[in-house]
Protein backbone atom coordinates (compact mmCIF):
# COMPACT_ATOMS: atom_id res chain seq x y z
CA UNK A 1 0.00 0.00 0.00
CA UNK A 2 1.03 3.65 -0.03
CA UNK A 3 3.40 5.22 2.46
CA UNK A 4 0.71 6.39 4.90
CA UNK A 5 0.99 4.88 8.34
CA UNK A 6 -1.04 1.72 8.76
CA UNK A 7 -3.09 3.27 11.56
CA UNK A 8 -3.92 6.26 9.35
CA UNK A 9 -4.95 4.00 6.48
CA UNK A 10 -7.06 1.95 8.87
CA UNK A 11 -8.74 5.08 10.25
CA UNK A 12 -9.67 6.31 6.78
CA UNK A 13 -10.77 2.88 5.64
CA UNK A 14 -13.14 2.51 8.60
CA UNK A 15 -14.89 5.87 8.10
CA UNK A 16 -17.31 6.67 5.29
CA UNK A 17 -15.48 9.35 3.27
CA UNK A 18 -18.69 11.27 2.54
CA UNK A 19 -20.64 11.25 5.80
CA UNK A 20 -17.59 10.73 8.00
CA UNK A 21 -19.46 8.12 10.02
CA UNK A 22 -17.41 5.26 11.50
CA UNK A 23 -18.24 1.97 9.79
CA UNK A 24 -17.93 -0.04 13.02
CA UNK A 25 -18.35 0.38 16.77
CA UNK A 26 -15.94 2.87 18.34
CA UNK A 27 -14.39 0.17 20.55
CA UNK A 28 -13.59 -2.03 17.54
CA UNK A 29 -12.23 0.96 15.63
CA UNK A 30 -9.85 1.70 18.49
CA UNK A 31 -8.78 -1.94 18.55
CA UNK A 32 -8.02 -1.86 14.81
CA UNK A 33 -5.90 1.29 15.17
CA UNK A 34 -3.75 -0.13 17.97
CA UNK A 35 -3.28 -3.39 16.06
CA UNK A 36 -2.23 -1.46 12.95
CA UNK A 37 0.33 0.58 14.88
CA UNK A 38 1.78 -2.49 16.63
CA UNK A 39 2.01 -4.27 13.27
CA UNK A 40 3.82 -1.34 11.69
CA UNK A 41 6.35 -1.23 14.54
CA UNK A 42 6.95 -4.97 14.06
CA UNK A 43 7.51 -4.47 10.33
CA UNK A 44 10.01 -1.67 11.00
CA UNK A 45 11.90 -3.84 13.50
CA UNK A 46 11.18 -1.74 16.59
CA UNK A 47 9.09 -4.25 18.52
CA UNK A 48 8.40 -7.99 18.46
CA UNK A 49 6.33 -10.66 20.16
CA UNK A 50 8.01 -12.95 22.67
CA UNK A 51 5.87 -15.63 24.36
CA UNK A 52 2.71 -13.70 23.45
CA UNK A 53 4.15 -10.52 25.01
CA UNK A 54 5.02 -7.32 23.19
CA UNK A 55 8.68 -6.38 23.63
CA UNK A 56 10.92 -3.59 22.36
CA UNK A 57 13.67 -4.78 20.01
CA UNK A 58 15.16 -1.46 18.92
CA UNK A 59 14.04 1.92 20.24
CA UNK A 60 16.39 3.87 17.97
CA UNK A 61 15.46 5.65 14.75
CA UNK A 62 11.73 5.71 15.38
CA UNK A 63 11.85 9.04 13.58
CA UNK A 64 9.70 12.14 14.09
CA UNK A 65 6.51 10.11 14.18
CA UNK A 66 4.81 11.06 17.45
CA UNK A 67 2.62 7.97 17.59
CA UNK A 68 5.38 5.42 17.06
CA UNK A 69 7.65 7.15 19.56
CA UNK A 70 4.84 7.22 22.13
CA UNK A 71 4.04 3.51 21.70
CA UNK A 72 7.69 2.40 21.85
CA UNK A 73 8.31 4.56 24.93
CA UNK A 74 5.16 3.20 26.58
CA UNK A 75 6.22 -0.40 26.03
CA UNK A 76 9.82 0.23 27.07
CA UNK A 77 8.81 2.02 30.29
CA UNK A 78 7.04 -1.05 31.71
CA UNK A 79 8.82 -3.28 34.19
CA UNK A 80 7.28 -6.34 32.53
CA UNK A 81 5.98 -7.32 29.10
CA UNK A 82 2.28 -7.38 28.26
CA UNK A 83 0.03 -8.98 25.65
CA UNK A 84 -1.39 -7.35 22.53
CA UNK A 85 -4.81 -7.43 24.18
CA UNK A 86 -3.46 -5.51 27.18
CA UNK A 87 -1.93 -2.85 24.94
CA UNK A 88 -5.18 -2.51 23.01
CA UNK A 89 -6.93 -1.68 26.27
CA UNK A 90 -4.27 0.82 27.37
CA UNK A 91 -3.51 2.59 24.08
CA UNK A 92 -6.84 2.64 22.26
CA UNK A 93 -8.19 6.05 23.28
CA UNK A 94 -4.82 7.80 23.02
CA UNK A 95 -4.03 6.45 19.56
CA UNK A 96 -7.53 7.25 18.31
CA UNK A 97 -7.02 10.90 19.26
CA UNK A 98 -3.53 10.97 17.75
CA UNK A 99 -4.68 9.57 14.42
CA UNK A 100 -7.81 11.72 14.30
CA UNK A 101 -5.85 14.88 15.08
CA UNK A 102 -3.21 14.00 12.49
CA UNK A 103 -5.77 13.42 9.74
CA UNK A 104 -7.48 16.74 10.52
CA UNK A 105 -4.19 18.65 10.65
CA UNK A 106 -3.13 17.09 7.34
CA UNK A 107 -6.31 18.41 5.72
CA UNK A 108 -7.60 14.95 4.83
CA UNK A 109 -10.77 15.12 6.93
CA UNK A 110 -12.65 17.56 9.13
CA UNK A 111 -14.05 16.71 12.55
CA UNK A 112 -17.66 17.02 13.62
CA UNK A 113 -18.34 16.39 17.29
CA UNK A 114 -20.90 13.69 18.03
CA UNK A 115 -24.09 14.74 19.75
CA UNK A 116 -25.74 13.41 22.87
CA UNK A 117 -27.94 10.35 22.50
CA UNK A 118 -29.70 9.40 25.76
CA UNK A 119 -26.85 8.59 28.18
CA UNK A 120 -24.16 8.24 25.51
CA UNK A 121 -22.48 10.56 23.06
CA UNK A 122 -22.63 9.47 19.43
CA UNK A 123 -19.24 9.02 17.72
CA UNK A 124 -17.49 11.95 16.09
CA UNK A 125 -17.71 12.14 12.32
CA UNK A 126 -14.79 12.77 9.96
CA UNK A 127 -16.11 13.77 6.51
CA UNK A 128 -13.40 14.05 3.90
CA UNK A 129 -11.81 17.32 2.88
CA UNK A 130 -9.48 15.55 0.44
CA UNK A 131 -11.76 12.87 -1.02
CA UNK A 132 -9.05 11.20 -3.10
CA UNK A 133 -6.76 10.64 -0.13
CA UNK A 134 -9.58 9.74 2.25
CA UNK A 135 -10.92 7.03 -0.06
CA UNK A 136 -7.53 5.76 -1.28
CA UNK A 137 -7.00 3.05 1.42
CA UNK A 138 -10.31 1.37 0.56
CA UNK A 139 -9.66 1.58 -3.19
CA UNK A 140 -6.19 0.04 -2.77
CA UNK A 141 -7.34 -2.71 -0.43
CA UNK A 142 -10.31 -3.67 -2.60
CA UNK A 143 -8.02 -3.88 -5.64
CA UNK A 144 -5.55 -6.14 -3.84
CA UNK A 145 -8.32 -8.38 -2.52
CA UNK A 146 -9.67 -8.71 -6.06
CA UNK A 147 -6.18 -9.34 -7.46
CA UNK A 148 -4.25 -11.28 -4.76
CA UNK A 149 -1.07 -11.27 -6.87
CA UNK A 150 -0.89 -7.50 -6.28
CA UNK A 151 -1.20 -7.86 -2.50
CA UNK A 152 1.73 -6.48 -0.50
CA UNK A 153 2.58 -7.01 3.17
CA UNK A 154 0.94 -3.80 4.35
CA UNK A 155 -2.27 -4.69 2.55
CA UNK A 156 -2.12 -8.21 3.95
CA UNK A 157 -1.74 -6.88 7.48
CA UNK A 158 -4.72 -4.54 7.15
CA UNK A 159 -6.85 -7.33 5.63
CA UNK A 160 -5.78 -9.73 8.39
CA UNK A 161 -6.66 -7.25 11.15
CA UNK A 162 -10.07 -6.64 9.58
CA UNK A 163 -10.55 -10.39 9.34
CA UNK A 164 -9.58 -10.81 12.98
CA UNK A 165 -12.24 -8.26 13.89
CA UNK A 166 -14.71 -9.97 11.51
CA UNK A 167 -15.08 -6.77 9.50
CA UNK A 168 -15.32 -8.00 5.93
CA UNK A 169 -18.71 -6.70 4.89
CA UNK A 170 -19.02 -3.78 2.51
CA UNK A 171 -15.95 -4.50 0.38
CA UNK A 172 -16.47 -4.54 -3.39
CA UNK A 173 -14.17 -7.40 -4.38
CA UNK A 174 -16.40 -9.53 -6.59
CA UNK A 175 -16.76 -12.49 -4.20
CA UNK A 176 -19.20 -13.26 -1.41
CA UNK A 177 -18.49 -12.81 2.29
CA UNK A 178 -17.62 -16.46 2.94
CA UNK A 179 -15.14 -16.56 0.07
CA UNK A 180 -13.64 -13.25 1.20
CA UNK A 181 -13.15 -14.59 4.72
CA UNK A 182 -11.37 -17.60 3.24
CA UNK A 183 -9.12 -15.40 1.13
CA UNK A 184 -8.21 -13.23 4.12
CA UNK A 185 -7.55 -16.33 6.23
CA UNK A 186 -5.12 -17.62 3.59
CA UNK A 187 -3.36 -14.27 3.48
CA UNK A 188 -3.09 -14.16 7.27
CA UNK A 189 -1.33 -17.52 7.33
CA UNK A 190 1.35 -16.11 5.03
CA UNK A 191 2.36 -13.44 7.56
CA UNK A 192 5.41 -13.80 9.83
CA UNK A 193 4.61 -15.25 13.24
CA UNK A 194 4.86 -11.91 15.10
CA UNK A 195 2.25 -10.35 12.84
CA UNK A 196 0.00 -13.39 13.17
CA UNK A 197 0.29 -12.93 16.94
CA UNK A 198 -0.98 -9.36 16.57
CA UNK A 199 -3.98 -10.65 14.62
CA UNK A 200 -4.63 -13.26 17.31
CA UNK A 201 -4.51 -10.50 19.92
CA UNK A 202 -7.02 -8.55 17.87
CA UNK A 203 -9.36 -11.53 17.82
CA UNK A 204 -9.10 -11.85 21.62
CA UNK A 205 -9.78 -8.15 22.07
CA UNK A 206 -12.78 -8.26 19.72
CA UNK A 207 -14.24 -11.24 21.60
CA UNK A 208 -13.86 -9.34 24.88
CA UNK A 209 -15.51 -6.24 23.42
CA UNK A 210 -18.42 -8.27 22.02
CA UNK A 211 -18.94 -9.92 25.42
CA UNK A 212 -19.00 -6.53 27.16
CA UNK A 213 -21.52 -5.16 24.66
CA UNK A 214 -23.82 -8.16 25.10
CA UNK A 215 -23.81 -7.66 28.86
Amino acid sequence: MAQDKLAESMFLLLHDPFSGRPEIAHELLNCALVAAELAELIMTGHIGIDNDRVVVIDSRDVGPDEMSAFVVDSIQSQSGAHTVRSWVEVLSDVLYEMVARGMVEAGVVSREQGGRRLLRRSPDRFPSVDLLRASAPRVRLEHMLRVPDDMDQQGTVIAAILGGLDIVQGFDVGIDRIALRGRISELTQQLPSDLRDVVAGVEASAASISLTVRR
